[in-house]
């Protein structure tokens, strides 16, 4: 097995599991008994970024071209224009789930600071995306991670490897989502995706932005615009 591969294998071997063994009861319990609860998240944020740091210094490219977009071509400009779109929708998201400085834990010190309570980090919300999708800013990731104009054997790993860890720590934050809240989050689940809407969610979201009711027939619908103008 050639070099690069295990190197970069290892690096998110290690990034996989730094994520997955803070987040277990047992590390959280074993922090709390030491240093605050507040500071959590905030600590955790710091060495994720430490990580990604130290991953970004040792990571090795394998030096083989899977495809290398034409700069100014059609699929260029699909790429990248999807690339920023998937970015920007990552922290839009955040408008309908927890705040971007809660997630980072930079939320939970000021609050602890100003003498108030935090909100509540597990909470059902079903305004804009967050109606069809649990987790939309995971989503954004992993279209963040396929929509490169360059692909090389090691970003495709990256890729998979991402998407892979992505869809198992979003599964697990589902179910700590459920063991928080309980029976809400249990009906939530009922009527959402967890990453990628299905086509119950997607038929939803069109009779949402289509202002329309599918079981309604267009003679129903006729006589009901009738009956409003009269």
């Amino acid at each position: 097995m050639e070099r690069w591969i295990l190197i970069d294998l290892g690096i998110i071997f290690l990034y996989g599991m730094q994520h997955t063994l803070l987040t277990t009861k047992i590390a959280v319990n074993l922090y709390n008994k030491f240093l605050p609860a507040f500071s959590w998240n905030i600590v955790y944020s710091i060495i994720s970024v430490l990580t990604l740091v130290v991953g970004f210094v040792f990571w090795e490219s394998s030096g083989v071209y899977i495809f290398h977009l034409i700069p100014g071509s059609l699929m260029y400009h699909v790429s990248v224009i999807a690339l920023a779109l998937s970015l920007f929708l990552f922290f839009y998201c955040f408008r309908y789930t927890t705040s971007f400085w809660q997630w980072l834990g930079i939320k939970q010190v000021a609050a602890h600071v100003r003498g108030i309570k935090a909100p509540e980090y597990y909470r059902v919300r079903k305004e804009g995306i967050k109606k069809y999708i649990r987790f939309p800013h995971h989503t954004c990731l992993i279209v963040l991670f396929w929509t490169h104009p360059v692909m090389t054997l090691d970003t495709l790993l990256l890729a998979v490897g991402a998407t892979v860890y992505l869809y198992l720590g979003t599964y697990h934050q589902d179910l700590r989502g459920l063991a928080a809240i309980g029976d809400d989050w249990a009906e939530y689940r009922k009527s959402t995706a967890l990453l990628l809407p299905g086509p119950k969610q997607l038929k939803r979201m069109w009779k949402d932005l289509t202002g329309t009711d599918e079981n309604v027939t267009d003679g129903q619908q006729i006589e009901s615009e009738l009956a409003e103008r009269s």
